[in-house]
């Protein structure tokens, strides 16, 4: 693949990332709500994925205990006034025995199935991507849903996801936080990033509460016959963030939610490499 540096290319591809974030990736993505005193509040975010007939909810082992509670919930908003609780299987990473990995799985009742299929996209698994090697470009985008980006109007709740397009931390990071490369992300979210529609810097949003469990997304743009194309791979899993000494959104690599579902579900998956 060739490297774009045409700067009147790079801005239409910033746009083509941008509107495949809102209009595609955003659509495999869902936000999670418990019952609060004021009534639904946001609780965290998840994947929606699939393979064979099955269907599932990648999120943050931290986001889906929460369903081992008694008598407790997380809801998903499926139209405008409309939510249902989520129902199936869980298996999540224990985060204390674990050393901060932080991945579920949750198998959904096929109950869900028809309020989901029409506001959400199950993402197959065939576009998860096994990531390795980091690439030194802003190729990286995060798509969730911060909990400060909600309203009521009119009794109803109004929520919107944030896009990060950010680039991979160095490898001082990783020393510095104690996490190690083989199972986890570390993306940089310090200073200024762009606005995928202006091109212009601005100030870092970084009330980050509520995307835990969202996906981080690999970004490939190239030219086809002169047209700007977009593809895009689910490559991790975001647990947190830091704002100590370095700035940054930590995730778990997608390989071990494929790893768990072929012990788990038995499933026959193959994920490209790169």
């Amino acid at each position: 693949m060739n490297e774009i540096t045409n700067k009147e290319d790079i801005r239409i591809f910033d746009q083509k990332i941008n509107e495949v974030c809102g209009t595609e990736i955003v659509r495999h993505t869902c936000q999670f709500f418990t019952k609060g005193e004021k009534g639904l509040e946001p609780f965290g975010s998840g994947v929606f994925a699939k393979s064979e007939k099955k269907h599932f909810i990648i999120t943050a082992s931290h986001v889906a205990e929460y369903l081992e509670k008694d008598n407790e919930n997380l809801f998903i908003k499926v139209d405008h006034k409309k939510f249902i609780n989520v129902i199936g299987q869980i298996w999540m990473t224990e985060i204390e025995k674990s050393k901060e990995i932080d991945v579920a799985i949750i198998r959904i009742d096929e109950e869900m199935l028809p309020a989901l299929s029409k506001p959400y996209f199950f993402l197959p698994i065939s576009k998860f991507r096994k990531h390795d090697k980091m690439l030194n470009t802003s190729q990286y985008a995060v798509v969730g849903f911060p909990a400060v980006n909600v309203k009521r109007e009119n009794g109803l709740l109004e929520t919107g996801a944030t896009i990060y397009l950010t680039s991979p931390s160095t490898e001082k990071v990783y020393k510095y936080y104690g996490f190690d490369p083989k199972h986890f992300y570390i993306l940089k979210m310090e200073g200024k990033g762009k606005d995928l529609d202006s091109g212009d810097k601005s100030k870092i949003n970084d009330k980050f509460h509520g995307i835990s469990g969202c996906g981080l997304w690999l970004m490939f743009t190239y030219k086809d016959n002169g047209e700007h194309k977009v593809e895009y791979r689910l490559i991790g899993i975001m647990t947190e963030f830091r704002k100590g000494k370095y700035y940054c959104l930590i995730g778990n690599k997608i390989q071990i939610v494929v790893d768990a579902l072929i012990k788990l579900e038995k499933l026959n998956i193959r994920t490209a490499k790169g």
